[in-house]
């Protein structure tokens, strides 16, 4: 029987299902965001800039674990979301069921290989030998708990494909709560270094996954999923069409860890670990800007995936122009903060002259064109839930490595370490371009795509012709 939270997707009135599902994303990523910037704070003031950088050098791995789980929940939710919107709760329970079985399966090969390579992963990375110990020991820690970071990840995904986002923004309020508490109690009560600020996120993350198992696992009318035996049935196909559908997730995470461990060699090559915590902790503010705005796509995409399914066009086409609006006026709002008081947020990490100079002067170049965030984002997670792979994909890929990744490498030969910072918005521009020219070439900027077709009525399509 259809949940009724999942039944609304269909119901009820737009604008007030999207800010419903919307802000409760918004605040838990939000707050997630806020807390990645006050761990920072414990560690810069705990321990030093050094342990700053560490952490800064050490979280291409946690990016590539993120994608890993994002990308297969991505994928597994929106076939949810579609199978919901056409009434087949046992297709959509198995298409979670095949989500667990996948992450839990990569997530153990990804962190063994990690675990066994760590000092050479992160040479690659850029560590220098004043910074090696302290990745090792933050990482190794993290590591530990990272099954249980991406299994909620993941379920986190499928958790809105039911339209049960704030359920998703409790878990995360929880363990950040946790984490907050954790993490100073271990770096200054207990005075366990860097390995404290891991451990206090590893704890926060088993409670995070317990949270969410209860959920889905406990028999009651919450979830209109069924996870018996039935439903654990692994199916190669459909893990290989939730792989498909979430490769623009992955490709643009992973890009972003490709694109992280290139400016910290470049960092290194025309700086030092001052430009290393500069970057470090600007990292932190990309996601502040980053996180409430994929808040807004999170809450667009089970919308447009159900009326999709139920073939509800001009809902679905509702919930994408009003995404488009809100994500606007949140990222141009967010680069106003920025741009007015840059030596505040970095005067948060350091009282260092030097750094809140370099930082202050970094931030306003890398935040120059943020304002326009919003559009590139929501284009690329409604292509996403359209199951679009392909042009998912290729946005994913154009902003992180088509664009930004060439520009670190060749404007420092001109400009030195600033033509790091120069990089990031000459390609968000390119990036924002190029999502433009998509949405209006598939006339989604006109907010009529009710011309597409789901990969299903592709197949039949191609058979009757």
């Amino acid at each position: 029987m259809m949940n009724k939270n999942t039944a609304r997707l269909g119901e009820a009135p737009i604008n007030k299902l999207l800010i419903g599902l919307s802000l409760p994303a918004m605040i838990g990523m939000l707050v997630t965001a806020l807390y990645n910037i006050v761990d920072t704070i414990f560690v810069a003031q705990g321990i030093g800039t050094v342990a700053v950088a560490a952490v800064g050098i050490a979280f291409p791995v946690q990016l590539v674990l993120m994608a890993i789980s994002n990308s297969i929940g991505i994928g597994g939710a929106a076939i949810a979301s579609q199978r919901l919107g056409q009434k087949n709760l046992a297709g959509a329970s198995r298409a979670y069921a095949n989500v667990l079985m996948t992450v839990f399966v990569v997530s153990m090969l990804a962190i063994i290989t990690a675990f066994i390579f760590v000092e050479p992963l992160l040479q690659v990375f850029g560590a220098t030998p004043e910074i090696m110990p302290y990745s090792i020991d933050f990482l190794r820690v993290l590591l530990l708990g990272s099954p249980f970071f991406m299994l909620t990840m993941a379920s986190s995904a499928m958790l809105r494909a039911e339209g049960r986002a704030s359920y998703q923004m409790r878990v995360m309020l929880t363990t950040v709560a946790i984490n907050i508490v954790l993490t100073p109690l271990f770096i200054f009560g207990l005075d366990w270094g860097i390995q404290g600020a891991a451990l206090g996120t590893v704890v926060a993350q088993i409670v995070g996954s317990v949270l969410i198992f209860r959920f889905f696992f406990t028999k009651s009318k919450k979830t209109s999923l069924v996870l018996d035996r039935e439903a654990f049935r692994f199916d190669p196909k459909l893990v290989g069409r939730m792989g498909q559908i979430g490769s623009s997730s992955f490709i643009m995470q992973v890009s972003q860890s490709i694109l992280f461990i290139t400016v910290n060699h470049m960092l290194v090559r025309y700086g030092g670990t001052t430009e290393l915590a500069t970057f470090a902790v600007i990292n932190k503010f990309m996601a502040l800007v980053g996180m409430p705005i994929m808040g807004i796509v999170q809450g667009m995409q089970p919308i447009v995936g159900y009326n999709f399914g139920s073939k509800q066009f001009d809902r679905m086409s509702q919930a994408i122009k009003l995404a488009i609006r809100y994500g606007l006026t949140l990222s141009i709002t967010l680069w106003l903060l920025i741009q007015l008081f840059p030596r505040f947020w970095v005067g948060m990490f350091t009282e260092d002259a030097t750094l809140l100079d370099e930082g202050s002067t970094a931030m306003r170049i890398l935040f120059a064109i943020s304002f326009v965030y919003g559009i590139q984002m929501i284009v690329n997670g409604m292509y996403q839930s359209l199951a679009k792979a392909r042009i998912a994909l290729f946005l994913s890929l154009s902003r992180q490595t088509l664009y930004t990744i060439p520009l670190v490498l060749i404007l420092p030969m001109f400009f030195g370490v600033q033509g790091v910072w120069f990089a990031f918005p000459i390609a968000d521009l390119m990036a924002v371009l190029t999502a433009v020219v998509f949405a209006y070439r598939d006339r989604i900027m006109l907010f009529k795509p009710d011309e597409y077709e789901a990969p299903e009525e592709q197949e039949k399509s191609a058979q009757a012709k």
